[in-house]
């Protein structure tokens, strides 16, 4: 009996701990009775690709689709300008479906990406909120996708048309070669000034009227390039990829000219990168710039086809850029000079 007592208060403590352990559990099990538990409810994501294998530059359609009962909300998100190492090029509207047999929601939404790296890419999952009635808001994400993405050169093709760097020229060491050359230099230079000195006893004190020609502003030298190129009708010749690289090289060299940036030195990536830093753009023109570049990318790069209709768009968005950027300013006019010639 006294051994009993010893463990009498070891007992009571045991019984208040199960107290408010059942306490709890009842409690707990109150709130979900209430509020519902989100891990029940019955939502599936997935997200798929048309083709896992692309070229450079190609389109990635990808389909993210989530299905759902009556009665849950289901958001897929707009993806903005990039999801990780792929651009964004359209992402797509939200369309809702109602099947299955027991009457599911189906929102479907499709992305449209593009890609300048080359190798196995990852395409990141999608997080998409829900609201159920009962549950509350929940997050869930799709699978990840992997895209392996071809260069232009396919595997085990050579390049033919790159030749290896030229030897260095030596250095003519004939000084009696040399000395010929400096007195030719010599020679001419007196002729010239012999030459000028008589003109200009000839001419007496008559006054000699000469025109400095004004220098075309950037945008005008742009309008003129354009339009012949527009003339010289490549596309219908079958020039798509030399009319692609002539209209570069226009908006690049404007570019340049009009706001002092590296664009005709510059890969596309780099010059994007610098004119993201730069304030002579506003962000519309830098998304239109932008836009701009990676088409023709594609056509000279990636093997991409372009339609008439596209390659018409094409030029019209190079005009539009010059006309929406183009400087209010007025180039200087000709101006008459009228010097004495004695």
């Amino acid at each position: 009996m006294p051994n009993i007592k010893r463990f009498m208060p070891l007992y009571r403590l045991f019984i208040v701990l199960m107290a408010a352990v059942y306490t709890l559990l009842s409690w707990s099990a109150i709130q979900a009775s209430e509020s519902g538990d989100l891990n029940n409810v019955p939502i599936e994501v997935a997200a798929s690709v048309e083709k896992s294998d692309v070229t450079i530059g190609d389109k990635i359609n990808v389909i993210i689709q989530a299905k759902s009962p009556v009665g849950v909300n289901v958001t897929i998100p707009d993806p903005g300008d990039r999801i990780g190492e792929f651009f964004v090029k359209d992402a797509g509207e939200t369309k809702e479906a109602v099947g299955g047999k027991e009457g599911d929601r189906i929102v479907e939404r499709r992305y449209i990406l593009r890609s300048y790296k080359t190798g196995l890419q990852i395409i990141p999952p999608i997080k998409i909120k829900y609201h159920a009635e009962g549950y509350g808001e929940g997050e869930v994400a799709t699978n990840e996708l992997e895209i392996n993405i071809k260069g232009m050169i396919k595997e085990g093709e050579e390049i033919t048309d790159i030749r290896d760097i030229a030897p260095p020229l030596g250095i003519d060491t004939n000084y009696a070669r040399l000395l010929q050359w400096i007195f030719a230099g010599v020679a001419a230079i007196a002729l010239f000034m012999l030459a000028y000195r008589i003109l200009k006893k000839q001419k007496g004190g008559k006054r000699v009227q000469t025109r400095v020609a004004a220098k075309k502003l950037p945008h005008e030298t742009a309008y003129e390039l354009l339009e012949i190129l527009l003339k010289e009708d490549l596309v219908g010749k079958g020039l798509v990829k030399e009319y692609y690289y002539r209209i570069t090289n226009i908006l690049r060299h404007y570019i340049e000219d009009r706001f002092g940036l590296s664009a005709p030195e510059r890969t596309t990536e780099e010059f994007l990168v610098e004119m993201a830093y730069t304030n002579k753009l506003n962000t519309a023109h830098k998304k239109y710039i932008q836009e701009f570049l990676e088409k023709c990318d594609c056509v000279k790069y990636a093997k991409y086809g372009p339609s008439l209709l596209e390659s018409q768009e094409t030029y019209h968005l190079a005009r539009r850029l010059v006309d929406e950027t183009k400087s209010e300013g007025e180039g200087k006019k000709e101006e008459a000079v009228i010097v004495d010639a004695k």
